[in-house]
C-alpha cells in the first residue's frame, strides 16, 4: 500500500516526525475500525511494516505492507481510505494492492529505504 501525504498545512511544512505522528494516528484509527474496543483494551493491532520514502522531488510518502484484518479486500480499502482521509496530513492518493510475490517486500526493504523504516509504526505479529 502507498499512502501519500500533504506536504504543507497552512504555515506548517511536513517533516519526518510529523509524518510518523500522522501514520500513528492513522493506524490507531484503523485498529479501532478493525478490532473495535479490543484495539485499546487489549492492544490488538494490525500487522504492518512501514517505510517512509521521499520521492525524487522530495515529497514524503509511506509504503506499507499490511495484513488485511477485514473480511474482504474492498472492506479493507474502504477502511484505509476512510481512516487516512481523517488524518491531518493524509492526501487523497491511496494505492492499495495485494502482495502477490516477495518482490514488493524486497523493493521496500532495499538499502535506500533502511533510513525510512518507521520502527515505531511497525507491528509484527508472532
Amino acid at each position: 500500500m502507498t499512502l501519500t501525504l500533504k506536504q504543507q498545512d497552512g504555515q506548517t511544512t511536513l517533516d519526518r516526525i510529523e509524518a510518523a505522528k500522522n501514520l500513528r494516528h492513522f493506524l490507531n484509527r484503523l485498529n479501532k475500525q478493525a478490532f473495535g474496543n479490543a484495539a485499546q483494551r487489549f492492544g490488538k493491532k494490525v500487522a504492518v511494516i512501514s517505510m517512509l520514502e521521499a520521492s525524487c522531488s522530495g515529497r514524503l510518502h509511506y509504503h506499507l505492507a499490511m495484513k488485511n484484518p477485514f473480511p474482504t479486500t474492498a472492506a479493507c480499502h474502504e477502511a484505509v481510505v476512510d481512516c487516512w482521509s481523517k488524518t491531518r496530513w493524509g492526501y487523497h492518493e491511496v494505492d492499495l494492492q495485494p502482495i502477490y510475490s516477495s518482490g514488493w517486500i524486497s523493493y521496500i526493504t532495499k538499502s535506500k529505504f533502511i533510513d525510512g523504516w518507521d520502527v515505531e509504526n511497525t507491528h509484527l505479529v508472532r
